[in-house]
């Protein structure tokens, strides 16, 4: 999961599909493989610190995995609020402002106090989502069924993936199987599989100077053709313009994770 505050400017944020506005002092909230970009208003520069966390580790590492499935799958509610206001909720900013603080001074046990105030925060964005219609409960048991395929995904996009495999984690038929992903997910699970493979390689098309072959097989795809044609299905532009574009805006944002890299 990403987490922002917005310290200066105002814009807007486009998070799958959905258009929401933001200005200083706000918080971005954006789930794990979900595409999105921030846009600052014309002639003006906004500037960001950025907290990444593994919420599935952290609720492992520290709670003994105590908090149910159910409540992590909350995190890709439709509902889920991507910018929350710090007028209407200035403890948020506070509590992820304490975080920040916890990860630049690197003082001793700086990661187990920070964890511990992740939590405190990711139980406040809990709060947020409705949980009083039937509707909502209806999906939410719905998703709890092909979360070990919506998993396998997410952990091993890299590697050869058979919907057969998928299917068969969920205990479900292919057919019915197949049916559900859909209805739940909006596409296929071809096309979440593709999609977690493209917002990987962006990655590390930002990130790195691999070349757009490496970068294809090191996410699944099998050679540029069918990396290219997807990239430019599911993004508009190809890996290699989506790269040059990218790095053309300036940073100067501050970024931190809860778990060290490597």
């Amino acid at each position: 999961m990403e987490i922002g505050l917005c310290n200066r400017g105002e814009g807007i944020a486009l998070v799958e599909g959905k258009t929401c506005g933001f200005t200083a002092g706000d918080l971005y909230i954006v789930c794990p493989n979900t595409m999105h970009i921030t846009k600052s208003c014309d002639g003006t520069d906004s500037q960001w610190e950025y907290l990444y966390i593994d919420t599935q580790r952290l609720f492992k590492e520290y709670l003994h995995g105590e908090l149910p499935n159910a409540s992590l799958l909350m995190f890709d509610s439709p509902d889920f609020p991507n910018i929350i206001s710090v007028q209407s909720y200035p403890h948020m900013r506070l509590l992820l402002q304490q975080i920040l603080h916890e990860m630049e001074g690197k003082r001793e046990n700086y990661r187990i106090s920070a964890a511990c105030l992740c939590i405190s925060f990711l139980i406040e964005l809990l709060r947020f989502l409705p949980r009083e219609s039937e509707s909502h409960f209806s999906n939410l048991r719905s998703k709890l069924v092909i979360y070990p395929a919506i998993q396998y995904i997410d952990s091993h996009y890299m590697e050869p993936v058979r919907i057969e495999e998928l299917s068969a984690r969920c205990c479900l038929s292919l057919t019915h199987f197949r049916r559900l992903f859909k209805s739940i997910m909006g596409e296929g699970p071809l096309n979440y599989l593709n999609r977690i493979r493209i917002n990987k390689s962006c990655e590390l098309l930002y990130s790195t100077e691999d070349t757009v072959l490496d970068i294809a097989l090191q996410v699944g795809f099998s050679g540029n053709t069918s990396y290219n044609r997807n990239f430019t299905q599911i993004m508009g532009t190809t890996p290699l313009q989506w790269r040059k574009k990218s790095r053309s805006v300036t940073k100067n944002d501050m970024a931190f994770s809860i778990f060290p890299c490597g």
